[in-house]
C-alpha cells in the first residue's frame, strides 16, 4: 500500500482562507526535545481539565448491563445501558465483525447523537437507516474489521424531551439539568467523559488490541472526538469530520459545549493548544464547511509539537470543499490513513 501523499500534512498553497489570530504554542521558545515538551504538556493538560471542569459526583457502580443482542450480514450487535454516573446512563452499541481483520482486533469508538445514525440501524426496529450513509462510520468500519462501539450524546439520556422540541430546545434543557447537577463541570466535559466510558466498554471486550483503538466522530461527534482523543491517551487515532476547529467557525461557546468563558478577553487557549496534546499519536481531520482552509494554522501551529518527535507527517487536514457531510472521497481517505497509521492493510467497505 503506497502512502497518503504529503499535502495531508501540509497545506497545497500558501492560502489559509480568513484566519483567525492565533498565539503560538512555543510563545517563549522552542522546546528542543520531547523530554522538555513533557513538562510543558503536563501543564498545559491540567489548563485544558481546568476549562472542562469537574462532575460533582465520585465513585458509583460503572457496571453495563447488556439489555439486546441482534445478528445482522456481517456483524453481531449488542445494546448496552452504561452508568455514566450515580443517576445517569447511556445507551452504547458494541459491534463486532463477523470476520475480525486481525487477532487481538482493532477498535474505534464512534461518538455521536445516539448509536443508530453512526451503525445505519434503527436499534427500535432494526431496521436500516438509508438516509446519509457517508456518516454512518460505525457500519463502514465494522466491514473493514474494526470492532466498534457507538456512544450517545448526553442531552438524550438527561431530560426528557422537550414539548416545543424546536433547535437547540433539547440541548439547552440537557445543559440547564448538567450544569445545575454539576455546576463545577461543562458540556464538553461531560461529552468527553461519556465518550471516554464508551472506551472502557470496548478496551473490556475479549480479544482487543490496546494498541490499535481510536475514536472517529462527526460534526457533535467530532468536536467529542478532538477533546476525547487529546485528553483519554489511551485512544492511539483519532478522526474528526468538520467540527469546526476553530472557536470562531461554530457554536463552542454554547453551554453544552464549554460556555461563554471562551469568549472571555483572558481566555488564552485555542484547539492547537488541544491538538498538542494528541502528540505523537495521530490525528486526522477533514471538513467542508465549519473546516476550511483557515483550518490549516491549527494544524500547521500543532505540527511544531509533533516534529519534535520525528512524526509531522502524523498529523494532517483534508479540505473536500463539500459542505458539512463528508464526500466517499474523503472517507476513503481517511479509512487508508487509519489503516496506515495502525500498521494494517486496507480493506474494501461500501457506502
Amino acid at each position: 500500500m503506497e502512502p497518503l501523499a504529503p499535502k495531508f500534512s501540509q497545506p497545497g498553497t500558501s492560502d489559509l482562507g480568513d484566519p483567525e489570530p492565533i498565539s503560538p504554542i512555543f510563545a517563549d521558545g522552542r522546546p528542543t526535545s520531547p523530554e522538555i515538551w513533557d513538562a510543558e504538556r503536563l501543564a498545559l493538560k491540567q489548563r485544558w481539565n481546568t476549562v472542562l471542569g469537574t462532575p460533582s459526583f465520585d465513585i458509583f457502580d460503572m457496571r453495563s448491563e447488556a439489555v439486546q443482542t441482534f445478528e445482522q450480514p456481517g456483524y453481531t450487535g449488542t445494546v448496552f445501558k452504561q452508568p455514566t454516573g450515580p443517576e445517569t446512563r447511556q445507551t452504547l452499541l458494541l459491534m463486532e465483525p463477523t470476520e475480525r481483520r486481525a487477532s487481538p482486533s482493532p477498535g474505534m469508538v464512534i461518538p455521536f447523537y445516539e448509536p443508530d445514525r453512526m451503525a445505519g440501524i434503527s436499534l427500535e426496529t432494526l431496521e436500516p437507516i438509508t438516509e446519509a450513509p457517508n456518516i454512518q462510520f460505525a457500519r463502514h468500519l465494522v466491514q473493514q474489521g474494526y470492532v466498534v462501539v457507538c456512544s450517545q450524546a448526553f442531552p438524550y439520556n438527561t431530560v426528557p424531551e422537550p414539548e416545543d422540541n424546536k433547535g437547540f430546545a433539547w440541548w439547552q434543557a440537557g445543559a440547564e439539568k448538567l450544569l445545575s447537577d454539576n455546576p463545577d463541570w461543562t458540556g464538553m466535559g461531560k461529552l468527553a467523559w461519556d465518550a471516554s466510558r464508551a472506551v472502557d466498554l470496548l478496551l473490556d471486550q475479549h480479544d482487543i488490541d490496546h494498541d490499535r483503538i481510536g475514536i472517529m466522530g462527526h460534526s457533535l461527534g467530532g468536536k467529542i472526538a478532538l477533546y476525547t482523543g487529546a485528553l483519554d491517551e489511551r485512544l492511539q487515532a483519532t478522526i474528526c469530520s468538520d467540527p469546526g476547529i476553530g472557536f470562531a467557525f461554530t457554536n463552542w461557546d454554547a453551554p453544552w459545549y464549554l460556555g461563554e468563558q471562551i469568549d472571555r478577553p483572558d481566555f488564552a487557549l485555542a484547539h492547537h493548544h488541544l491538538l498538542a496534546l494528541h502528540a505523537p499519536r495521530p490525528f486526522f481531520l477533514f471538513g467542508g464547511e465549519a473546516d476550511r482552509p483557515a483550518t490549516w494554522q491549527y494544524i500547521l501551529e500543532a505540527q511544531k509539537v509533533y516534529d519534535l518527535y520525528g512524526c509531522k507527517e502524523a498529523i494532517g487536514f483534508y479540505h473536500h470543499g463539500a459542505g458539512h457531510r463528508p464526500t466517499e472521497e474523503s472517507l476513503h481517505i481517511s479509512y487508508r490513513w487509519l489503516a496506515e497509521r495502525f500498521g494494517l492493510e486496507d480493506r474494501p467497505w461500501e457506502l
